[in-house]
């Protein structure tokens, strides 16, 4: 009987000490992030906005274009889907 009082109150003790270190690790996070905000100075300019054009996605529609063009290389019974799914991308 002795016995399982302390293995209860053992995990009892362990359960305690593993929120403590889970909530020290939160406050930990909050603290951090509040000091790293308060330490940004008040003048930063903010970053400049990109606007979305067919240029800036360049890379992107080559990429899922040639992921088209191979994947009618290795299953040429999409053929004709292929070349209707290449046709809704812009020429430039």
């Amino acid at each position: 009987m002795g016995r399982g009082i302390n293995e209860t109150s053992a995990r009892g003790t362990r359960a305690k000490v593993v929120r403590r270190v889970v909530g020290a690790g939160f406050a930990g996070a909050a603290m951090a992030g509040a000091m790293a905000f308060a330490a940004a100075p008040a003048s930063a300019q903010p970053l400049p906005t990109i606007e979305p054009t067919v240029e800036n996605a360049a890379p992107t529609l080559d990429n899922i274009k040639l992921g088209i063009t191979k994947a009618v290389e290795t299953n040429p019974e999409l053929e004709s889907v292929g070349e209707w799914a290449l046709t809704l991308f812009p020429e430039y």
